[in-house]
């Protein structure tokens, strides 16, 4: 049976994340019959993949949250578990976008609307909720526009298994090769994305010309092509793919060789924010999203998984919500046995005042004819 080596290794994690263990998120969401929300949110997973995600996890202090850890299957399993109570339902979008701030590109962005829409003979809950994706590709570029399409071979263990140890190991150098082909095409465009960036704070930029800029980006290119040229992808260190700690003094060096020094500070705070976006990007690319939702009354329509205990379901998958917006819907009737009465009360008051009415014109008429026939 054919090993991994270590190129598979490496070209795998700059791909799929990190090796670790990913983490279960799940948001219980109920609504009640006399108003309000309660929400719990668990997550559970390997304590090192939350050290990475701290600022994914709910920290308002709205939130009571308990944190612990427990011993499973010869694993140390950690868990969060944040419980809040609404009173308003139009207040919990606010809330379950608890990471809203001036970065808030860094964060999985998110829209839920809840509402209660009162009928004549009852009550109808909607719930929408949208999990914006990362739009990972459009941003960074795909990567199987790098990587030859056969090696998504190695994504598959059985035909993996079928190879030859020759075979394999051609197909992850082959696979290596177009990720690190990949990621200079990605630090390329951030050069274009910082500059961008940047000149929206300082227009003073925009008259740089473009002959300068196309300088700067060409040698900036050359760095990026020497330094991937020079990557051992044999070596274990590799597997750490920190590789904007190094490139960084010469990205910024590249710029400052335009503007000068003072433009340094506002350079590297943009390349790092987006650095930190594309390290959120693929810390949850593993992860696994779940939305429990419980509304009142008989579900009438939804797009999700209806539980044994008339809860309504959806999972979806990090890697998924790279590229692809998550959608959930969902609507019940609950019937009010005082909206129904007072209903049917109303409408025993009109068909009586109705037939009433006919009554009396139907006597009118009668008088009438009564009256010619003696004339």
């Amino acid at each position: 049976m054919p090993t991994k080596h270590p190129v598979f290794v490496c070209g795998l994690i700059m791909l799929l994340s990190s090796i670790s263990g990913c983490i279960e998120h799940t948001f219980n969401i109920s609504v009640l019959p006399e108003g309000g929300v309660d929400i719990v949110y668990h997550a559970e997973g390997d304590i090192m993949d939350f050290n990475d995600e701290g600022q994914l996890m709910p920290d308002s202090t709205v939130w009571n949250l308990r944190i612990w850890d427990e011993k499973r299957d010869d694993k140390e399993v950690h868990h969060v578990e944040a419980v809040l109570h609404l009173d308003n339902l139009s207040d919990m979008d606010t809330i379950l976008n608890w990471q809203q701030n001036p970065d808030d590109t860094l964060h999985l962005r998110n829209n839920f609307t809840l509402k209660r829409i009162h009928r004549l003979f009852g009550v109808t809950y909607q719930f929408t909720g949208i999990l914006y994706s990362r739009r990972f590709n459009a941003t960074y570029g795909d990567v199987w526009n790098y990587v030859p399409s056969e090696c998504r071979l190695l994504e598959d263990q059985e035909k993996m298994d079928a190879l030859s140890s020759m075979e394999v190991e051609i197909l992850e150098e082959k696979f290596a090769l177009g990720v690190i082909q990949w990621n200079i095409a990605r630090f390329t465009n951030r050069f274009d994305r910082v500059w961008k960036l940047a000149s929206a704070h300082r227009p003073n930029l925009t008259d740089t010309s473009a002959a300068i800029l196309s300088i700067a980006r060409a040698g900036w290119v050359d760095d990026l092509h020497q330094y991937m040229n020079n990557l051992d992808i044999e070596r274990a260190a590799t597997l750490n793919l920190n590789w904007w700690t190094d490139l960084r003094p010469v990205f910024l060096g590249r710029l400052i060789d335009i503007t000068g020094p003072n433009s340094a500070d506002l350079f590297g705070r943009i390349g790092d924010a987006i650095e930190r976006e594309y390290q959120i990007s693929k810390d949850v690319e593993d992860d696994i999203y779940r939305f429990i939702v419980d509304l009142p009354g008989r579900k009438s329509s939804h797009n999700g998984e209806v539980h044994d205990n008339g809860k309504i379901a959806w999972e979806f998958s990090g890697k998924g919500l790279l590229n692809e917006d998550g959608i959930m819907t969902a609507k019940s009737f609950e019937i009010s046995i005082m909206r129904t009465v007072m209903a049917a009360l109303l409408v025993v008051i009109i068909f009586s005042l109705v037939r009433r009415l006919i009554r009396r014109r139907g006597s009118g008429f009668i008088s009438g004819e009564q009256v010619s026939s003696w004339d």
